[in-house]
């Protein structure tokens, strides 16, 4: 509906837009002739031009941006959601916990894959259109998943739903960059980049009481209908962020209204999208097998997949029913609420918030410094105190750190690559979410089996090592990042970064 009313406003605009929109004189003639019928006239947005997403009301850009921040609330909500049903789902389908822990990894693995693809889909055909389409079908294979007769199936149907729920979950930073300048990102980003964070935390804490009190089925009930309010929500107020498409659609309305063919965009010109695709596909595997900055930045999300196995460090120990020990994923929920004011205040200090002068994106790494050994602290602090004669509250204390800690780790390194990126935000993005997921769908599979082979003690003390050998890789970027990015081809140069 929305996206309907935004190309009526561009049509009806048409008249107005061609009095505005600057024709260059023609090739070898006077300043004063006017341009011959073939020449081409790039359609670009004017100063304060109100179809220019970066020029919207800030009240509508924040409408926009929480609608963005239900779809992806929810399809992290589902990739989480399942786990908490193993243990009735695999008496009913006849399997072992362990193969059952497949639904949950297999979800993953399709929003991994999914990544890929969506990023380059949303610079080809624009964000609203992903959105919608991808959202569309994810919520069929969920339903698909609801009523599975199956093993089989129901491996099936979760692969298919992440890999349709990637969209959402990959793309959102592209939708950012389309909309704020970035000192409102500064302020906005940390308040949405707990969407991606609370989806699979908090929905375990609601789902193991479903699961427990109603059945593994309605999980994915439950699932399907906030997913559908979301969707609704999403049909009837979002628009198109995307400046290509918005531009190739005013030159398109310029057309129509001066009946001359001479204005077209940038977009327009360029290949033609099977193309586009393709080269767009090419850029979002360089930026998961050759860019530095993707490369190294994502490692420091592989502990996020500890989450996976959070359940047995309550249920070995403590010996927590169903419900109890997935409400010990609230611990790790406050944590990231509570990290919240920590990566605002930074912000605010940097600068970012409070000049008109952008500083460079390397001044959003900022709470990343502390942030990162802590989280080694975190891992070993749960380790080392998870015994049954010290109480579970020290355990839960750990969780609110390690939740602190990711999501200062999770906001600054994306706000990062928000910065360095631009308008390929959103294939930066989708290269990190596929390596996130690949390594936290590898790790549902590998975590029971390594707490049930190590202990709560020694797994949580190989995962520390790892944490502390990761912990310098903030510092890195934090004094060599400029340099870094002038390497690159798709990353701003400090002069550009600090004129965006």
């Amino acid at each position: 509906m929305e996206a309907w009313l935004q190309h009526h406003r561009l049509t009806k605009d048409a008249t107005r837009l061609a009095r505005d929109v600057h024709t260059p004189p023609a090739r070898g003639s006077g300043n004063d002739q006017e341009p011959q019928k073939s020449d081409k006239v790039l359609v670009a947005f004017e100063a304060e031009d109100c179809h220019s997403p970066r020029e919207w009301p800030m009240r509508w850009k924040l409408f926009y941006i929480t609608i963005i921040w239900c779809l992806v609330f929810v399809t992290g909500w589902s990739s989480a959601a399942d786990s908490t049903a193993h243990e009735t789902a695999d008496i009913a389908l006849h399997v072992s916990e362990v193969s059952e822990s497949l639904a949950t990894s297999n979800y993953l693995f399709g929003v991994a894959i999914g990544a890929v693809f969506a990023g380059p889909c949303s610079e080809t055909v624009g964000r609203l259109t992903t959105y919608l389409s991808t959202f569309a079908v994810y919520m069929i294979w969920v339903m698909d998943s609801a009523l599975t007769p199956n093993f089989g199936a129901q491996i099936v149907f979760r692969f298919f739903a992440g890999l349709f729920a990637s969209a959402s979950m990959s793309t959102y930073g592209g939708s950012m960059a389309d909309m704020l300048e970035p000192k409102d990102r500064a302020l906005i980003w940390p308040f949405f980049a707990l969407s991606p964070l609370l989806g699979p935390t908090v929905a375990p804490v609601a789902s193991g009481w479903i699961a427990q009190d109603l059945g593994w089925r309605w999980v994915d009930w439950i699932s399907l209908i906030i997913s559908g309010a979301a969707f609704v929500l999403a049909v009837l107020c979002l628009p198109e962020t995307f400046s290509p498409i918005l531009l190739s659609s005013k030159a398109a309305a310029l057309r129509k209204a001066t009946s001359n063919d001479r204005y077209t965009s940038e977009f327009d010109e360029s290949a033609r999208p099977p193309q586009k695709l393709l080269d767009n596909l090419r850029r979002s595997v360089y930026f998961i097998t050759r860019e530095l900055t993707t490369v190294s930045l994502r490692a420091l999300f592989d502990l996020f997949g500890f989450l996976e196995g959070f359940d047995y460090v309550f249920s070995d120990t403590y010996v927590f029913d169903l419900g109890q020990r997935y409400s010990a994923f609230g611990a790790i929920a406050f944590g990231m609420v509570v990290g919240l004011p920590y990566v605002l205040l930074f912000n605010h200090f940097s600068g970012s918030s409070k000049s008109n002068v952008d500083p460079p994106p390397e001044q959003k790494l900022r709470p990343t410094l502390l942030a990162a050994p802590l989280l080694a602290g975190s891992l070993f602090w749960l380790g080392w105190t998870n015994r049954a004669t010290i109480s579970f509250w020290s355990d839960l204390s750990a969780c609110w750190v390690f939740g602190f800690t990711i999501m200062a780790l999770f906001t600054a390194t994306y706000h990062y690559l928000l910065d360095s990126y631009g308008t390929n935000a959103a294939s930066a993005m989708a290269a990190i979410t596929f390596m996130r997921y690949m390594a936290s769908g590898g790790m549902v599979l590998a975590t029971e089996p390594m707490y049930e082979a190590l202990g709560v003690q020694w797994s949580m003390t190989l995962l520390g090592c790892v944490a502390a050998l990761l912990a310098p890789v903030p510092w890195v970027f934090w004094w060599y990042g400029d340099k870094i990015r002038a390497r690159s081809k798709w990353a701003f140069s400090q002069d550009e970064a600090l004129s965006d």
